[in-house]
């Protein structure tokens, strides 16, 4: 029995991560911009929300300055939980649960 497997190309796949990632956290902005206006979030689900998207801003700022295309599969796998979801669904998710911190940097000893 032959096993099929598509492997794409190393700068195809890194544009494909880099891309995705690049549309999350443009959603990213959007979920900013209409947190307080949302009529199912409660007060503390939003600070909650608050929370995770700074979080998640001070990794888009890691994102900007990536240089190697392993980065990008590593941010890709370690956040493909949230990557698909649409804005609504992301305030939801962000409001009802605390992520966990991610960073591509090593921990200062």
């Amino acid at each position: 029995m032959y096993a099929i497997t598509y492997r794409c190309p190393a700068e195809q796949s890194r544009g494909h991560y880099a891309s995705e990632l690049r549309h999350f956290f443009r959603r990213l902005e959007q979920v900013r911009s209409f947190l307080g206006r949302e009529p199912y979030l409660n007060r503390l689900q939003r600070q909650r929300c608050r929370n995770n998207l700074v979080q998640l801003q001070a990794l888009e700022r890691e994102f900007l300055s990536i240089e190697y295309a392993e980065d990008y599969l590593e941010l890709h796998r370690r956040l493909r939980r949230y990557l698909y979801l649409d804005s609504c669904d992301l305030a939801r998710v962000l409001g009802s649960e605390s992520i966990p911190s991610v960073s591509l940097f090593l921990p200062a000893i």
